[in-house]
């Protein structure tokens, strides 16, 4: 039976270089500038791609950065290349919690992914279409449902003999129109779905909006050593 193959170890001055750039990213990351962390986040681990404790620690640097995909894969990565590190296995299982979660919008503090532009530009888009919005943002189970939903219904009203054509009618005047009040039903299902669309939308756009409060700044930057 042959052995496993050995596992690389990480070159040293790559390391240090490693924990440099991580530094720099935490550094950016208490001053508010979340993509100058992201790309010093992903420059590290590029820097040192067989160090898993530093893949780890880069993993969890992205997550709270709700860039919750790229940081499962390096995670994904450091358990290949440390399977009974403990702390490698309790980060990588933190981001396979927040990808399910965020996939029903249930991420502390917002969807992961997902700014506050975003979020807003996606309220507005299920405002036209419930379930699109959510779609637009990669939530697709509950886009799926949401519109699923919405359709359904909105196909069931059409269905309705002397429902949607009465109302109409209604409304362009001609007051005594036939109308089939059985098509309530499934307009009030449309109106639903939108709402619960809308206000899904809508929380998810408030959780993601930036803080505003002043935070203490270095008063210069220092090049790290």
């Amino acid at each position: 039976m042959e052995d496993p193959p050995a596992r690389p170890e990480p070159d040293l001055r790559a390391s240090e270089e490693a924990e440099r750039l991580v530094r720099q990213a935490r550094l950016a990351q208490t001053r508010g500038q979340s993509q100058t962390a992201a790309d010093l986040y992903r420059q590290a681990a590029a820097a040192a791609p067989d160090d898993a404790p530093l893949l780890a620690t880069v993993g969890e640097g992205l997550l709270e950065l709700r860039r919750v995909q790229e940081a499962k894969q390096l995670l994904e990565k450091a358990k290949a290349l440390a399977p009974n590190d403990a702390n490698v296995e309790r980060a990588f299982a933190k981001a396979v919690l927040a990808a399910a979660l965020g996939e029903w919008g249930g991420f502390p503090g917002g969807a992961p992914g997902i700014d506050y532009a975003s979020a807003k530009s996606a309220t507005l888009l299920t405002l036209l279409v419930p379930g699109l919005g959510q779609l637009v943002v990669g939530q697709t189970s509950k886009g799926l449902l949401l519109g699923g939903g919405w359709l359904l219904c909105l196909v069931a009203a059409v269905l309705v003999p002397n429902g949607v054509s009465g109302l109409l009618r209604m409304v362009m005047g001609q007051l005594s129109a036939d109308i089939n009040l059985a098509v309530l039903l499934p307009l009030a299902g449309m109106f639903v779905f939108w709402l619960a669309a809308v206000y899904d939308m809508n929380a998810q756009a408030k959780k993601a909006k930036p803080d505003r409060r002043e935070r203490p700044k270095p008063p210069v930057d220092l090049p790290f050593e």
